[in-house]
């Protein structure tokens, strides 16, 4: 195998619910013939959802780390998991999403250091933002969203099939409003990514406003994991598994679930119990009992959809509230169905 060194690496940041893991399955899709790719994907909470939705695409590792933020609780694991990956796969390219309330600062410093100068070849940053949450206090005043806005290279507005005149305007006014100028913009619907983006440089001059936010603190429960992605063949959940995990890091708090194959739910009324949720995002993918369903939501618009079975069921739901997680699991309960 090849020495791995100046692979092109690309940071893909974004708030919760901006849309980066839909982007890095447009830019997959688009990935040149014959050049292997590595992604690395950051969950927030503990079971993991985003890396299963994403491939399996041929060509493509893709390596899940749980249980925290790469800024902070999970950053051992991540460079453990980003040495095994370079390791075993010796990409031509590279693709690295943060949680949604991860902080960039520490994740570029840690590319960018001594041990990766000649392995990586980090490049400009890309961020996506829902241009609709500009004008909401409780995104616009969080550390993590302005340094994500702050230390971007390429500021993207995602989802703007949805957008008003006010909510693309508000776009435009922060890029013209960035110091130093980004090297790109744009807005795009459904994460369409133009993939020339990932060959930009990045800036080094850019700074970020709170460079001490988002760090450990001694209530975070979360024990970070990294699993490969997706070989669920050698999945060691057994089928009458049912977990649940509760975490918090910070101000956001997290509940999540996992259920074997022996677990089936009423589609409407399960859509029904996760549309009443209080949540700033819920997502997953759930077997029912006329077939799986992908969740994906935000603020409390969630998206139903179908999706390829999968071994287990998975629920993921984070909020800026402590949530009633024991009650929520009771809630579950109540909708699973026996028709499956």
């Amino acid at each position: 195998m090849r020495k791995a060194q100046n692979i092109p690496t690309t940071i893909v940041t974004g708030f919760l619910g901006a849309g980066k893991t839909t982007a890095i399955n447009h830019l997959l899709a688009k990935k040149p013939e014959g050049e292997y790719w590595a992604v690395l994907v950051n969950e927030f909470g503990q079971i993991g959802v985003d890396a299963a939705l994403i491939g399996p695409v041929a060509g493509v590792s893709i390596r899940e780390i749980t249980g925290g933020c790469l800024c902070c609780t999970a950053g051992l694991a991540f460079e453990v998991a980003l040495n095994r990956l370079i390791r075993d796969t010796s990409p031509d390219r590279i693709l690295i999403e943060p949680t949604g309330i991860g902080h960039p600062l520490k994740i570029i410093r840690t590319l960018t250091g001594a041990y990766y100068h000649d392995v990586l070849d980090l490049r400009a940053t890309i961020s996506l933002v829902d241009a609709r949450k500009l004008g909401d206090s409780k995104y616009t005043e969080h550390p993590a969203f302005q340094d994500q806005l702050n230390l971007a290279d390429v500021l993207v507005g995602n989802k703007a099939d949805c957008y008003s005149d006010n909510d693309r305007s508000a776009f435009m006014d922060l890029v013209s409003g960035s110091v130093p100028p980004k090297a790109a913009y744009s807005m795009i619907s459904f994460g369409r990514l133009d993939s020339s983006l990932l060959d930009l440089p990045r800036d080094h001059s850019r700074m970020a406003g709170f460079p001490d936010a988002h760090p450990v603190r001694e209530r975070n429960v979360f024990v970070p994991a990294v699993r490969n992605i997706p070989d669920f063949s050698t999945d060691p959940f057994g089928a009458d598994i049912w977990e649940m995990h509760e975490g918090s890091s910070g101000e956001y708090f997290s509940g999540s679930w996992l259920m074997g194959s022996d677990f089936c739910f009423d589609s409407y009324a399960l859509s029904a119990l996760i549309t009443s949720f209080s949540h700033t995002r819920v997502k997953g993918f759930m077997q029912c009992n006329n077939g799986w369903l992908k969740i994906n939501g935000s603020e409390g618009v969630v998206e139903f959809s179908g999706c390829e079975p999968q071994d287990n069921s998975r629920l993921e739901i984070i909020d800026s509230s402590p949530m009633p997680c024991r009650e929520i699991e009771k809630e579950l309960k109540k909708v699973l169905s026996c028709e499956c």
